[in-house]
């Protein structure tokens, strides 16, 4: 504020930058001298960006490696105890179902543990649910036992169910990267109802022999022959293990009812819900408690260390060794057939997909009760990954189970890292409790198997289909009974591949027919709906108007459907006139349910506005999608302006809704009308006194060259007659209109 202050303010900033070597140049007047000790001091070097490139890499390992995103968020304190205790929980339920599942598929018990390790493992780091449990699967297992069907060495079938999985995890690693995930739309659920029906039927069929305790059992083929050979050996009957086995399923189905009458209590609250929740958890691992009574009646009976009864026999202790799916003496005689061979392959893209469809919708499931996004993408890309890398250690085709999902999720799973202790679980077991199972009968896995597949067969879906016939006779939920029966039939009496196919073949061959034939309707006005449009056929009452056709058509207008939308056209158009009695004037064409367009389509209208115009036919397209609404101004009026053809379109209808374009309609149609009555003299005098202008301004606006009246061709003439006519028409509706 003075000097004495100003010299003291820069004696003290002197003091604080004399450590600088270019303390001379601060003492410096010179402004640039100033500026250079500015820039001479040495800065914080600014952090390099992350390129593009960079940015690309990081979310392509974020998204493909999904562990990178959960496990630096991991909390041990509110995660680990809940992983731990829910992964040895599924652990312990996954020794006994796999094991029944192996018997499913028709392979050596050992390969139903081997699928719980290493698959469980990579989708533990790949897959993007929590609560997924991703190891055997009684539906897989269905489908791997129809496809090793023509191989009668068990030892064959366990290496060829391996190849079987990395074919499948093959394919779905293709289709997941492709974003392909879609393709499972095509297994509607009549398919995969009716198909998971007559594959359980077939596996309890299958299982009735471990039931019966048959020592020796000749290898069969198909429903028919399985009954048949297995009333032949009817003599052979083994008491014990019948008696074993009833009495473990009706043990299995005491528990099921046990866990229905805990979860009614635990949803009633109270001060027992607690209780009900140990019983709860207790019955969810009734296949082990199954186990360890067949184990020790097995063990029981056995006479001098030697079963008596049909066990599982000898099982391999350790973890499984590494071999390539494709090392086996069974993979030169598969190769040597072609036919053979693609069928095989056909086979594994069957099973890669209904592995997928199980999976997925289990994990879907959980995703929406307990909010969380799932990518169906990656999870197809986690699920194929842990095939390929399974099959690389003896294990099958890998899937989700509803149940264990269901259990994980209630024994309070967080993360994917219980699945890594789950998968401990069954390498633990697999080192030191395989002695055991040498006492474990067949009885009892037929228990298991049996009652945990009678709760796949689904018939209350055609129950349900067939009373649903009448409200919809003509089509929909009557297909639906059709794709079921043909799925069942199928797989029941010609294998899951034809059952599936056929149905699946059958549903595509629905969609074509329904994308080609489109509902088409005429529409009436409904005064007790508040003056909507709907169907005359459905509603018999509804208010029609002479001389003017209201047609929706309801679906997509391509080429596969352009044919059928001018037979339905043409047809309610002779329909109309020979019930109104009077010479069709006007066609409103409803377009809101029309969301696309292609350009055959598009050529087909053309050529019927054309034919309509000559017959003195005019068209009206109301409530047009925005994206149809461009392809009709582009292609049906700029498209003809440009070649300087008359109009056969009204640009302003396009937008307008149904009811409105029936007012337009209407009043186009009293308007011709009255110009057929008295106004004819008056318009006729307007046109001849308007007519040398109207020619001069057509000529001036489509750009042609000037002269007289004699000099244009007639056609010219006419056109510009005709729009001196309907200019004040036009003029008079949009001042109405508004």
């Amino acid at each position: 504020q003075n000097g004495l202050g100003q010299g003291q303010t820069w004696a003290a900033r002197m003091q604080g930058v004399a450590t600088f070597s270019n303390f001379a140049n601060f003492n410096d007047p010179s402004l640039d001298s100033y500026t250079k000790l500015e820039d001479e001091t040495p800065k914080t070097p600014a952090p390099a960006k992350e390129t593009t490139c960079g940015k690309a890499v990081k979310a392509f390992f974020l998204k493909r490696l999904p562990v990178l995103q959960w496990l630096p968020r991991y909390s041990v304190r509110e995660d680990l105890l809940s992983d731990i205790i829910g992964g040895l929980t599924i652990g312990m339920v996954c020794l006994a179902q796999t094991l029944a599942h192996a018997a499913i598929a028709t392979t050596e018990n050992i390969q139903g543990p081997y699928c719980a390790f290493v698959p469980t493992l990579v989708y533990a780091f790949v897959g993007t649910s929590p609560h997924a449990s991703v190891s055997s699967g009684a539906i897989a297992a269905i489908l791997i036992a129809d496809q090793l069907r023509p191989w009668s060495d068990i030892k064959d079938r366990t290496e060829l169910a391996s190849l079987l999985a990395f074919i499948a995890g093959f394919a779905l690693l293709i289709m997941g990267s492709c974003k392909m995930a879609f393709a499972v739309r095509f297994l509607s659920h009549p398919t995969l109802s009716g198909f998971v029906t007559g594959g359980s039927i077939l596996i309890i069929v299958q299982q009735s022999r471990n039931l019966f305790g048959f020592r020796t059992f000749p290898h069969t083929e198909g429903f028919i022959s399985h009954i048949q050979t297995t009333l032949q050996h009817w003599r052979e009957v083994d008491p014990v293990s019948l008696c074993l086995g009833v009495f473990l399923i009706i043990l299995l189905d005491q528990f099921n009812r046990l866990k229905a009458y805990a979860n009614k209590q635990i949803k009633k609250g109270g001060p027992s819900a607690a209780k009900f929740q140990v019983i709860k958890r207790m019955t969810e691992m009734k296949e082990i408690v199954v186990a360890v009574i067949g184990t020790t009646f097995g063990f029981i009976t056995a006479a001098g260390g030697e079963p008596t009864l049909v066990t599982v026999g000898h099982i391999p202790s350790g973890l499984p060794s590494f071999q390539a799916p494709w090392d086996i003496p069974a993979y030169q005689g598969l190769v040597s057939e072609p036919s053979r061979l693609y069928s095989f392959m056909m086979g594994g893209v069957l099973v890669a997909l209904t592995s997928f469809l199980t999976t997925y919708a289990t994990t879907k499931k959980m995703a929406l009760q307990y909010g969380y996004e799932l990518d169906p993408s990656q999870e197809m890309i986690a699920l194929g990954s842990a095939g390929i890398a399974g099959s690389f250690f003896r294990a099958f085709t890998p899937s989700g189970s509803l149940s264990r999902t269901g259990l994980a999720a209630d024994c309070g799973v967080k993360t994917q890292l219980g699945g890594v202790f789950a998968a401990g679980v069954i390498g633990l077991g697999l080192l030191y409790l395989t002695p055991a199972l040498l006492y474990l009968p067949k009885a009892s896995l037929a228990a298991i198997i049996m009652k945990s597949t009678s709760s796949l067969v689904d018939f209350q879906t055609p129950m349900k289909l067939m009373k649903s016939w009448k409200p919809s006779k003509k089509g929909g939920l009557k297909r639906d009974m059709v794709i079921w029966c043909i799925a069942f039939i199928g797989t029941l009496f010609f294998g899951v591949v034809y059952g599936i196919g056929l149905a699946v073949l059958t549903s595509v061959v629905l969609i074509v027919v329904d994308a080609t034939n489109p509902p088409a309707v005429e529409l009436g006005r409904v005064e007790a709906l508040g003056r909507r449009w709907r169907n005359i056929e459905d509603w018999p009452n509804a208010h029609t108007y002479p001389g003017i056709l209201i047609f929706e058509f309801r679906g997509p207008l391509a080429f596969s459907s352009a044919e059928f939308f001018q037979e339905e056209l043409e047809h309610k158009h002779f329909v109309k006139e020979q019930r109104d009695g009077v010479k069709l004037s006007i066609v409103v064409l409803s377009f809101e349910s029309v969301h696309r367009m292609d350009s055959t389509a598009l050529t087909m209208l053309e050529d019927l506005l054309v034919q309509w115009q000559k017959n003195g036919i005019s068209c009206v397209i109301s409530s047009a999608k925005a994206q149809v609404r461009r392809l009709l101004e582009e292609f049906l009026i700029n498209n003809r302006k440009e070649a300087k053809q008359p109009a056969i379109l009204d640009q302003s209808a396009l937008m307008i809704s149904v009811n409105d374009a029936v007012e337009l309609a209407r009043m186009r149609l009293a308007a011709r009308k009255e110009h057929g009555g008295k106004a004819m003299e008056k318009d006729i005098t307007r046109e001849r006194s308007n007519s040398a202008k109207s020619i001069q301004r057509f000529v001036r606006r489509r750009s042609l060259p000037t002269g007289t009246l004699r000099q244009l061709p007639p056609e010219v003439q006419e056109a510009a007659r005709q729009a001196a006519l309907q200019r004040p028409k036009a003029l008079q509706q949009k001042r109405s209109l508004h």
